[in-house]
């Protein structure tokens, strides 16, 4: 699959990034070599993999309640803080 320059920039305005011409193109010759590497493991036939070792399983943690609120201290440094939250001004917009 080949990732062209339109879906690039198409991605790219989403993200609201601004890209000039040459990094669509540079983008879109490094994504289509990613997606090509996926590619290619899909043609690895699953016999091959029969052998391989089962992933140890993820340890997990105890799913123990805790207050997340970040402290009278905390609150008294901040700019702004109301009603729990810091205050920050706005830094993303869709002009």
């Amino acid at each position: 699959m080949k990732i062209d320059r339109d879906l690039v920039a198409k991605v790219a305005r989403l993200a609201a990034l601004e890209l000039s011409p040459a990094e669509e193109a540079e983008l879109s010759g490094q994504l289509t070599r990613i997606v090509e590497h996926f590619e290619a493991l899909r043609a690895v036939p699953e016999d091959l993999l029969a052998g391989a070792p089962e992933a140890p399983a993820t340890p997990l943690r105890a799913d123990t309640p805790a207050d997340g609120s970040p402290g009278r201290r905390v609150e008294s440094n901040a700019p702004e803080f109301a009603h729990g939250h810091f205050v920050v001004p706005r830094v993303v917009s869709r002009d």
